[in-house]
């Protein structure tokens, strides 16, 4: 093994492994061939928050609500910072209800009338209008058009439409009695003879003549808003945190009540009939019951109703005395959008929004190479994709403002987009990426593609500088990936199993590689100390480790048999305990006197003078160790789970992770910084999460396969 010397087996691998990793990319005639390192298969997206950014975060509210004790006052105040509140009289709220395709299909349990003609509790009425004509019809439901009981109704008109109201005969509209209410019978989309659902509405439904029907729901502005808060929020949030919650949905009853009169202002400049509609686009308004569940009343709803009563008539106003169009999302991810980015409310820093639960806070999606490039395909085949604008507020320099996608044809920068200058957009609405993939915020980043370079045609090949930390990565097969000062001096090969476990030479300057039967690769200046091929192993070899001092190494087996080679001394192993559990990794001390190792349920065992620091933080039910990093004073380490969690010992400072997310992947490796201030988490696909001073490489180009992760001390 390794009988060539080191510098011919470096030239020998390196071209083997440009050909394994270049995509080559056909050249135009009379061209010359480029080559390029295409983007991966699924281009990874991370992500914080949900929605455009404007003023409150409805998960925000409930993090201010609930782990800081704020009053409905001061969260709107937070989010709203240049409005005040104030009181405002009842009124009427007309709300176009956009899911009715056609003419009016309505009942009641109780007696209701049509433009002034009476009809008994039961009856099913047809009310629409043809060339300025409104009657209505007995009707038995969507398959019927039914007989004509009268035409030409006497119109009312509202801002220039003609229109007819059908009323029931209970105009107390705040009981929760659904057989006073009126019913609107849903037809389907695609078969009109075939009923949908039948939605129940507080106060009265009406027909306008708009060149055909148009239903309309006239209802009084606190009755509406039943009808609005629970769909916008959580009921349930009111009782959370010992009744905290209940901050939260006040803060939503009033930014919903603004929001409405704010619209309905404008809608009125406009020479609109209605003041709002029952779309998400205007607010979402389910109305009172749908198929005679209740969707703003009941045991459910005590909570968003208490709320609505706590704060009526309130409402927010800018100092003119405007109110403001108070606009909400669901999630900022942890800053919102400022005045110059749409918004009408200064951005602020947003620590509401990291409470727990918040599923929105941090996410991640995965599009394909393929759909991108079928979605924009000037490019040709993709290569890197450049984030070259941000708007400065929070993590990675916040929202995203402008983006580059290189390809082996071109680059597309989005200028002719509406809204597009100089490369990037103002705000989230243009967004082409954004919207191109329904991505939830636009805040967001591409981890796979390294930052430390200009994303240009063919920069797929161009080398990161070799400078501060460096990260190898392993696969089964052999391949070794290097990035920052971590060197590539070579892949495993020849081997009849799977490669396990890497170490690397103290100062980067080679690493040895180990597979599951015991047999040792080495590479560069790491030195040939021997292996366990000729042994007759329990179980395989499942971890390495380097001694600090360069001239050893140790392998570990599942069963905690430990084989030490060089200056590496035998300090123990769990062999003869027979442990239930296997052992998973195997570190040194930073002395050479010494190791660890962990097991798969979390225990972490001192040899030699390893610190003996415990286990770390009890593994939940689906945790699995997986791997062990020392800090380089040796008084600390952390163990990773599969689940990407990571439990910090002694000195070793916990710098986040990913046990709060949905995640793809199981993590196979983890790695810490020659500073002991950071670490990387590695996915089976190779895909790296850094934390602390760990950069962010694009250690995904790695693909499946993954097995080991080594940084360079």
């Amino acid at each position: 093994m390794d009988s060539m010397p080191t510098r011919a087996i470096r030239a020998i691998v390196a071209a083997a492994v440009l050909a394994a990793t270049l995509a080559v990319v056909a050249p135009s005639a009379g061209a010359q061939q480029n080559e390029y390192r295409l983007a991966p298969d699924v281009i990874i997206v991370e992500g914080r928050g949900f929605g455009h950014g404007n003023g409150l975060s409805q998960w925000g509210a409930l993090g201010y609500a609930l782990d800081y004790g704020w009053t409905s006052e001061r969260i709107l105040g937070h989010y709203y910072s240049n409005t005040s509140q104030t009181d405002i009289a009842e009124r009427d709220i007309w709300v176009h209800l956009t899911r009715n395709r056609g003419d009016l299909l309505v009942t009641s349990e109780s007696a209701f009338s049509v433009a002034g003609r009476d009809f008994g509790g039961g009856a099913v009425v047809r009310v629409g209008v043809s060339g300025g004509d409104f009657w209505v019809r007995s009707n038995s439901g969507c398959g019927a058009r039914g007989n004509l009981v009268a035409d030409g109704l006497t119109a009312s008109s509202r801002r220039g439409d003609r229109f007819v109201e059908v009323l029931p005969s209970n105009d107390d509209f705040s009981v929760d009695d659904q057989s006073q209410m009126l019913v609107m019978i849903y037809c389907d989309g695609t078969d009109s003879a075939v009923e949908s659902m039948r939605v129940a509405y507080r106060g009265s439904l009406a027909v306008i003549d708009q060149n055909g029907p148009v239903a309309v729901n006239r209802v009084p502005l606190e009755q509406y808003l039943r009808g609005v808060v629970p769909r916008e929020s959580i009921p349930e949030w009111g009782a959370a945190g010992n009744g905290r919650g209940i901050a939260a949905l006040e803060a939503q009853a009033i930014a919903a009540r603004s929001y409405v009169l704010s619209l309905a202002a404008a809608r009125e400049r406009g020479g609109m009939f209605t003041d709002t509609c029952d779309y998400w686009n205007c607010q979402v308004y389910a109305g009172a019951a749908k198929n005679g569940q209740g969707l703003d009343h009941g045991t459910r709803y005590i909570h968003s109703n208490t709320a609505i009563i706590n704060t009526a008539g309130r409402v927010l106003v800018h100092p003119d005395g405007r109110i403001a169009f108070a606009e909400f999302h669901s999630s900022s991810g942890g800053w919102t959008a400022g005045i110059d980015e749409g918004s009408h409310f200064p951005g602020v820093e947003d620590l509401g929004d990291a409470t727990q639960g918040n599923p929105n806070h941090a996410w991640e999606s995965g599009i394909r190479r393929s759909d991108i490039e079928t979605k924009f395909p000037d490019i040709g085949q993709l290569i890197c994709i450049e984030v070259t604008h941000r708007n400065g507020n929070g993590a990675w320099g916040g929202r995203t403002r402008g983006l580059r996608l290189v390809g082996t044809n071109g680059v597309e920068d989005f200028e002719d987009y509406r809204g597009v200058t100089d490369g990037r957009w103002g705000r989230w609405a243009r967004d082409p990426f954004r919207r191109a993939f329904s991505l939830r915020s636009d805040w967001y980043r591409f981890s796979q593609f390294d930052p430390s370079f200009t994303c240009e045609p063919g920069s797929g090949d161009t080398p990161v500088e070799a400078s501060g930390p460096g990260l190898w990565v392993l696969k089964s097969d052999g391949t070794v990936l290097a990035d920052g000062a971590a060197e590539h001096f070579g892949n495993g090969t020849s081997s009849s199993t799977r490669f396990v476990a890497m170490a690397g030479q103290p100062g980067g300057e080679g690493y040895w590689l180990a597979t599951s039967d015991g047999d040792v690769h080495r590479f560069g200046d790491a030195g040939d100390h021997g292996d366990a091929m000729g042994v007759n192993l329990a179980e395989p070899v499942v971890a390495m480790a380097a001694h600090p001092g360069g001239a050893g190494y140790w392998l570990a087996t599942g069963d905690g048999t430990v084989f030490a080679f060089g200056a590496a001394g035998h300090w123990g192993g769990v062999a003869h305990l027979r442990l239930a559990s296997s052992v998973v990794d195997i570190e040194a001390a930073p002395t050479g006197d010494g190791y660890w190792l962990a097991l798969a349920d979390g225990r972490v065992l001192a040899f030699g003078d390893a610190y003996d620091g415990g286990c770390g933080a009890p593994l939940g039910a689906d945790g699995v160790a997986v791997g062990l990093a020392v800090k380089p004073d040796g008084e600390g380490y952390w163990l990773a789970g599969a689940d990407t969690a990571v439990h910090p010992v002694g000195s070793a400072e916990h710098h986040d992770d990913r046990a709060d997310r949905q995640n793809r992947l199981r993590t196979v490796a983890i790695a810490g910084t020659a500073t002991g201030d950071g670490y990387w988490l590695v996915w089976s696909d190779g895909t790296s999460f850094n934390y602390g001073d760990a950069p962010d490489y694009r250690t995904s180009r790695a693909g499946s396969g993954v097995v080991a992760a080594e940084s360079v001390r």
